[in-house]
């Protein structure tokens, strides 16, 4: 394993999850408190939309049922994004360990 493949798999995720933890954290901050279920929704967002493999429009529907359906994948895909923060930065730290471990 090569520092490269450290900075790739371990520090720049790491890096893009605390900046973009800080920022919905500011995003989310209502009379100078955070509503925490909101944060953590909105903060999955990037890291659920992906995992989902599948984003669910209707075919031969209005308008509404499309944009729904849109809006449901979204809440999905959060929710999995939710769920995954812990398994990537669990991910990270196991890399930059081996990493470690192995020089």
């Amino acid at each position: 394993m090569t520092i490269e493949d450290v900075i790739k798999k371990s520090i720049l995720p790491l890096a893009f999850m605390v900046f973009w933890f800080w920022m919905t954290k500011t995003i989310m901050k209502v009379s100078g408190q955070t509503d925490w279920f909101w944060w953590i929704f909105i903060a999955g967002l990037p890291f659920g939309i992906h995992k989902m493999r599948l984003i669910l429009i209707p075919r031969g529907m209005d308008t509404t049922a499309t944009l729904g359906m849109a809006a449901l994948s979204v809440i999905i895909g959060a929710l999995i994004g939710s769920i995954m923060i812990p398994v990537y930065v669990i991910r990270a730290i196991y890399v930059f360990i081996r990493y470690v471990i192995g020089k």
